[in-house]
């Protein structure tokens, strides 16, 4: 199997040439790179990625939905930020994905129930909102989901079973009516502020639907200098209670 493993306090830009190498294994944890992944991150036959406990920055690239072959994401521990991207539903071989500990924000992108493999997918730690998707809740495979200290605000019945099995962690978050909830302070502090992804209808797309061409289309002719309109998040009613 070839790989590079990991090098202790390694900094400056990774080459780019790196994901074209045919490695099985790519293990860049534990280090000082601060810089964006690069765009041709996905251009890899690797299975294991592991960028863990550095400080990238900006947004997860959209290419990695091209890197099929990837079971384990390790993005953990650094500064990842924006929305993700609605490609990662194309990793279909994937069993983890760890984005634990970042700035992470947006709703889970839907495509997430496309990865029927997964058994860890752990975005606790960031800044994602809205409600956990009841599709994601309902992975065949899934062993647990932490979505703690986030800023959810709902979950349906299917997520719910989650809870009540332990498997799912929302602790931290600002679901009304459920314990170890965040306080009405910090939530209405964090929505009284818009809050949108710059690709805001992409977060629908679900790519292993049968609807997938239509919704990718017209995903695509929209102009890329013309975002959505701005999603305005009232503060939360001083009444309510967390």
């Amino acid at each position: 199997m070839k790989a590079i493993h990991q090098v202790q306090q390694i900094f400056g830009p990774i080459p780019s040439e790196v994901f074209k190498l045919g490695l099985d294994v790519l293990f860049l944890n534990n280090n000082e790179f601060n810089q964006q992944l690069p765009d041709n991150v996905g251009c890899t036959s690797s299975i294991y990625h592991t960028f863990a406990n550095n400080f990238f920055t900006r947004p997860v690239p959209s290419s990695i939905g091209r890197a099929k072959n990837l079971r384990d994401v390790l993005l953990l521990n650094n500064k990842f930020s924006v929305c993700l991207p609605y490609e990662i539903g194309f990793l279909k071989n994937a069993t983890v994905f760890d984005a634990n500990c970042n700035n992470l924000t947006g709703p889970i992108p839907h495509s997430f129930a496309c990865l029927t493999k997964i058994k860890i997918p752990n975005l606790a730690k960031n800044k994602f909102y809205g409600p956990v998707p009841e599709m994601v809740c309902k992975l065949p495979n899934l062993q647990n989901l932490p979505l703690s200290g986030n800023y959810f605000t709902q979950v349906g019945p299917e997520c719910r079973k989650l809870i009540w099995l332990k498997r799912l962690d929302v602790r931290k978050n600002c679901i009304l009516g459920l314990p170890n909830q965040r306080t009405a302070e910090q939530c209405r502090e964090f929505f009284s502020k818009t809050r949108q992804c710059p690709n805001e209808e992409s977060l629908t797309i679900v790519p292993c639907s049968n609807n997938y061409c239509n919704a990718a289309a017209k995903f695509d002719q929209q102009s890329p200098v013309a975002p959505p309109p701005p999603r305005i998040y009232d503060a939360l009613s001083p009444q309510n209670k967390f």
